[in-house]
């Protein structure tokens, strides 16, 4: 086509000027994808490689699913290739800025690190991850098709690491989509727990399945020692499985009145949901601050008067003082404590120990106990 007849040539220009038209047309590729999503984005020609420390980073992240299943590294056609199922990935679209600025880097570097995708009967594939590459390259071709931006390539294949269609079902191609996008991408806590929560279930499925790598041990701690996290944080974003959808994007939120902790969301994720809604419905959860005490009788609340009953009861704060003697106390001897400002305290010292003092109905021993504590504060 004309695009190819305009690169008559090329191989003649030095290595900086073609960098420089390479950088060009990376930046035009990028603007022209903005533009077309919808966004705008800085005005500079400059298309940064991926530093090592980033390369190596996410060669070690793709390590761990590279070593789950065997597969051959392929260019596919797009017009082969077929997103995953809506229920299958729930990981949100990156943003627009995110996917132009893909754009303009597969435009300048290429493609630098393969998808995964599962072949199928029919001859076409599921991309398993790397949607927001397959959505960048293809706004490439579409680039490319229309000649609106100088491009060096038609953009029409996808480097793929392909699994045969034996090699997985439909449990361990989920698996696959979770841990791809769990590991590659920053995620938010609502959806690293969504994440964990699916993968608890999903591996439970397989092992029944008729998988050969039935050797998986504990579920968590096959999920904690792939995503690189604790046991306990597995066990923790499990207890969540049940809180209803309304409280998830709280985990999330920015503003400290309206974010909801851990804690509390274990606390409310093992009540039925007519009462979790009941406490969302209510606003109960604002700006929450319930003790670990009032979260053990919160979730043991069986009706609305007991939910009711454990936000509307004054919270208790522990309040704590410390002496130390050199000798045990005597049996019987009990301790009271004091409170106020600096100020205040230096009087009430003072006070007390003028009192202690002149008072013959206290006992020497007493005296000399008190005499020591108050001189130590």
């Amino acid at each position: 086509m004309s695009n190819h007849k305009q690169k008559v040539g090329v191989l003649n220009i030095n290595a900086d000027q073609f960098n420089q038209r390479k950088q060009k047309e990376a930046f035009e590729a990028r603007k022209a994808a903005a533009a077309s999503l919808g966004a705008e984005i800085e005005d500079t020609q400059e298309i940064k490689a991926p530093t090592a420390a980033e390369q190596q980073k996410n060669r070690e992240r793709t390590q761990t699913i590279d070593a789950m299943y065997p597969f051959t590294n392929e260019y596919i056609p797009l017009q082969k290739l077929r997103p995953a199922k809506p229920e299958w990935n729930f990981f949100p679209a990156q943003n627009v800025q995110m996917l132009s600025d893909l754009v303009g880097n597969i435009a300048m570097y290429g493609q630098t690190t393969p998808a995964r995708v599962w072949k199928q009967t029919d001859g076409t594939y599921i991309i398993l991850g790397g949607h927001t590459r397959f959505a960048a390259i293809s706004k490439l071709h579409e680039l490319y098709q229309s000649g609106e931006v100088e491009l060096e390539h038609d953009f029409d294949t996808m480097w793929c690491s392909v699994y045969d269609v034996d090699t997985l079902d439909d449990v361990e191609a989920r698996k696959i989509i979770i841990y791809d996008n769990t590991i590659r991408r920053n995620n938010t806590k609502s959806l690293m727990a969504r994440s964990i929560i699916n993968m608890n279930q999903l591996m439970a499925q397989s092992r029944s399945s008729r998988r050969p790598d039935t050797n998986r041990g504990r579920v968590r701690e096959q999920i904690a020692a792939t995503l690189g996290i604790s046991e306990g944080t597995v066990s923790g974003i499990y207890k969540l499985r049940k809180l209803i959808p309304e409280f998830w994007p709280r985990l999330d939120d920015l503003d400290r009145q309206g974010r909801i902790t851990d804690s509390f969301a274990q606390a409310v994720a093992v009540l039925p949901e007519d009462l979790q809604h009941y406490i969302f419905d209510k606003a109960l959860w604002v700006d929450n601050k319930l003790n670990a005490s009032q979260l053990k009788r919160l979730s043991k609340a069986e009706n609305r008067e007991e939910v009711d009953h454990v936000f509307g009861a004054p919270v208790s704060y522990a309040v704590t003082a410390k002496a130390e003697l050199t000798e045990a106390l005597p049996e019987g001897y009990k301790t009271m404590l004091f409170t106020g400002t600096p100020e205040e305290i230096e009087m009430l010292r003072h006070a007390v120990y003028n009192i202690i003092k002149d008072n013959n109905d206290i006992s020497e021993k007493t005296k000399r106990i008190n005499n020591i504590l108050l001189e130590n504060r």
